[in-house]
C-alpha cells in the first residue's frame, strides 16, 4: 500500500518533473564514481536530434546516478496512456484536482517545459523523442535549499520504453520501463558521497519505480472516471484548446462500459498501488 503523501511526492517526478528527484537530498551528498556505459545500449542515438546528441551521450557516460525501474504492466488504453505521457500539463491538472501540490508548470514551446516544485527546485526539460514506444526527456535542474546555503545544478535524462498488447478478451494493456540518468555538474559534491551512497541509491530506485506506478494510477483513474477527467481538463485555460479537445475525444472514445460518472477519491493510506503484472 502506498500512502497519499508518497503519491504527492511522486507527482513531482513524472513526465519531466522527474528532474526534481535529485533535490530530495543535499547537493553535497550525491554518490560518486560514474560507471562506464555505452549510450547505444540505452537508446537508439539516431532518434535523438543532432543538436542534443552530445549532451545525451555525456549524461549517460558520465552519470552520477543511474536507476532503471522494473517493468510495469497495467490495464490502460494506448491513446489514454500516450495522452498522459505526452501532455504533462494535463496530467498535472488531473493530479492537482485530487491532491494539493505546489508544483507549477509552464510550457515554453511545443517540446519544452519549465516547472518548479515549491521547495527550491526548478527544472527545464525538453522532449527529445516522443513516439509510441520511446520517450526521451533531457532536463536542466537547479536547486537551492530553503536556507540558501546549498545549491545544486545538474542534468537528468529520462528514458521510457513502452509496449502494448491485448488480453484474450480484447482489453488493452501497457508495459513500460522507466530509466533515469543523473549527472551533477556542481562542484564540491563528492565530500560525503561514500557515506550516503547506499541511502541515495535506494531513494532513487524507489522514486523511479514509483514514477512508473504513478503513470498506471493516473491512466486507470482517467478510464474509470472519464466524466471527471474531461471536466477537469476543459477548465484548464492555460492548456491549448486543441489539446484539451483532443484529450476529451480520446477519453470518450476509450470509455469503459463500467466507467462511473463520479469523481475519484484518495485517502491518505488508501490510495493503493496500481494493478500490475510482472
Amino acid at each position: 500500500m502506498t500512502s497519499l503523501a508518497t503519491r504527492r511526492k511522486v507527482a513531482t517526478l513524472v513526465f519531466g518533473l522527474v528532474a526534481f528527484l535529485a533535490a530530495s537530498a543535499p547537493p553535497t551528498a550525491l554518490p560518486a564514481g560514474p560507471r562506464s556505459m555505452d549510450p547505444a545500449t540505452v537508446l537508439p542515438l539516431d532518434k535523438i536530434p543532432p543538436q542534443h546528441r552530445d549532451a545525451v551521450v555525456e549524461v549517460i557516460r558520465e552519470h552520477t546516478m543511474h536507476r532503471k525501474g522494473s517493468a510495469d504492466t497495467f490495464p490502460c488504453h494506448s491513446k489514454v496512456y500516450l495522452s498522459l505521457l505526452n501532455e504533462p500539463a494535463i496530467t498535472l491538472a488531473l493530479w492537482q484536482d485530487l491532491a494539493a501540490s505546489p508544483v507549477k508548470l509552464k510550457q515554453m514551446d511545443p517540446n519544452r517545459y519549465q516547472g518548479t516544485d515549491g521547495a527550491g527546485a526548478t527544472a527545464t526539460w525538453e522532449y527529445l523523442v516522443r513516439s509510441p514506444r520511446l520517450h526521451v526527456l533531457l532536463s536542466d535542474l537547479d536547486y537551492v535549499s530553503p536556507r540558501g546555503n546549498a545549491r545544486l545544478s545538474g542534468r537528468i535524462l529520462l528514458v521510457v520504453h513502452s509496449g502494448y498488447y491485448k488480453e484474450a478478451n480484447g482489453d488493452p494493456w501497457i508495459s513500460h520501463e522507466v530509466e533515469v540518468f543523473v549527472k551533477v555538474d556542481s562542484k564540491g559534491w563528492k565530500a560525503l558521497a561514500k557515506t550516503v551512497r547506499p541511502l541515495l541509491d535506494k531513494v532513487l530506485e524507489d522514486q523511479v519505480q514509483e514514477a512508473g506506478w504513478f503513470v498506471s494510477l493516473m491512466g486507470r483513474m482517467v478510464e474509470n472516471y472519464p466524466t471527471w477527467a474531461c471536466s477537469v481538463v476543459v477548465k484548464q485555460d492555460q492548456i491549448d484548446p486543441l489539446k484539451r479537445k483532443s484529450f476529451q475525444e480520446v477519453v470518450l472514445q476509450s470509455r469503459r462500459p463500467n466507467a462511473t460518472t463520479g469523481r475519484p477519491q484518495l485517502a491518505d493510506n488508501a490510495a493503493g498501488e496500481p494493478t500490475r503484472r510482472r
